[in-house]
């Protein structure tokens, strides 16, 4: 049966939806209130290029992307490095967020799909508890469905029925505010580890956030600062100042800078309502550590896609199985990544110098991470492990503390994981709360 969408937002969520729900023949109108020529930011972030062939879409022309760039992480002091190891050509890519967008208006179209720009919804039409359509400047509209894809601060959440327990708005410690600018390089300057373009500093200044200082091509730099709590124009102007003092390639000619604000945050407890779905950043599908949402998002809007392809019906209980699939199969690591990343954010920077430069973490046991199946895994030898050991003891102050949050990271993924199974508003307000609990969120 044909069913007439909407998608609010032409996020990697909403659009990877769109695209597949188009495809399955039906009336799908995306929603984009920015113009075309500036929907999505003027920069560029790393994704897994085997994203679009798991979400069964077609590969974007090599305009839209390059080869990741290398990646060196550095302690608060700025004393210790660690290199992330390269691996294969074009594995992992850096894409162009507008010209990603414009991939995304392609496909759709070509799939049967509409996408207006310049076409802000203010508002969901309601009925008896239900959405059944959207506002716009052009006036109501009726949907079988929408899909609300616009983004963190969805004006759309706070606007269902109290009995769906979908939340409104994050709360200020699930926010990273940040501000993202570019500069010149300056001329005949080398980045803080030659051949390595790309630096961040963990923790920096010791303040609960990062920041790094990437070099982009022969003379862009690229520069993000983000904190939790708020980012103030003297954080930036310290950070910047600091920023400068390490890296010799930061300049003062600047092309443009812009002020942000990124999911830094587990999956919101629920995002379905009768008529209604969020994905993406509006669902706050984004991965907790970095807020990195282009790959988790479109998993998320392929999941969508294909709970309604077996025949779910747009109600909140119809709803109900891609919730579950995705808390289980995303949403659970995601709580799990999440405590951790609370917990570290509140670290003594000097802990985590030690963790740098005590021997812990050495770059050979990085080569773990490694996704290169050309051959076989390196293993970390028992001398090594039995000295790892023997470190972590000697420090009980950082290692009681770590061990207590990942028990607390464990509970939160098992709760995750534990989400009712049936829709039932009784039982889900109350696992609701318990998530959030074991969240450490605020409501």
């Amino acid at each position: 049966m044909c069913a007439k969408i909407a998608v609010v937002g032409l996020g990697q969520g909403g659009a990877c939806a769109a695209y597949h729900l188009a495809r399955a023949g039906h009336d799908v109108t995306v929603f984009e209130r920015c113009a075309r020529e500036e929907t999505g930011y003027d920069w560029q972030d790393d994704i897994r290029a085997d994203i679009f062939s798991l979400c069964d879409m077609p590969m974007p022309s090599e305009d839209v992307y390059e080869q990741k760039r290398k990646w060196l992480f550095v302690s608060p002091n700025w004393q210790h490095s660690l290199p992330v190891p390269p691996l294969p050509p074009m594995e992992e890519i850096s894409v162009y967020r507008r010209g990603l967008c414009a991939y995304f208006a392609g496909q759709i179209k070509g799939a049967g799909g509409k996408v207006k720009f310049e076409a802000p919804v203010s508002g969901l039409l309601i009925e008896n508890d239900k959405v059944v359509g959207i506002r716009t400047a052009e006036g109501e509209e009726r949907f079988d469905l929408v899909i609300d894809a616009s983004g963190m601060r969805s004006p759309l959440r706070g606007q269902l029925p109290q009995k769906y327990c979908v939340q409104a708005m994050p709360e200020e410690e699930g926010v990273l505010y940040g501000y993202r600018a570019f500069f010149h390089r300056t001329a005949g300057a080398d980045t803080l580890e030659k051949g390595i373009e790309s630096t961040m500093s963990l923790k920096h200044m010791g303040k609960a956030g990062i920041s790094w200082c990437n070099l982009v091509g022969e003379d862009r730099v690229d520069v993000l600062i983000g904190r939790l709590g708020g980012l103030s124009d003297n954080d930036i102007a310290e950070a910047m100042e600091d920023l400068r003092a390490h890296n010799a390639i930061l300049s003062k000619d600047m092309y443009f800078g812009q002020r942000v604000q990124i999911c830094l945050r587990g999956t919101i407890p629920v995002g379905v309502a009768d008529g209604y779905v969020a994905v993406g950043d509006s669902a706050f599908e984004t991965m907790p550590l970095m807020g990195s949402g282009i790959e988790s998002s479109m998993k998320a809007g392929k999941l969508l896609a294909d709970c309604i392809a077996d025949g779910c019906d747009f109600s909140a209980a119809g709803l109900w199985s891609y919730w579950t699939r995705w808390m289980k199969e995303f949403g659970a690591g995601f709580a799990f990544i999440d405590v951790l990343k609370r917990w570290a954010l509140n670290v003594d920077p000097k802990q985590i110098d030690w963790v740098f430069g005590g021997g812990l973490i050495e770059k050979s046991d990085l080569a773990l991470v490694s996704t290169d199946t050309s051959g076989a895994k390196p293993k970390i030898p028992a001398k090594s492990i039995f000295k790892k050991i023997g470190l972590l003891l000697a420090r009980p102050s950082l290692t009681f503390p770590a061990i207590g949050c990942v028990v607390r990271a464990l509970r939160a993924k098992s709760c995750a994981a534990h989400i009712p199974k049936k829709y039932d508003e009784k039982k889900i307000a109350k696992w609701a709360k318990k998530y959030t609990e074991r969240l450490g969120a605020g409501a």
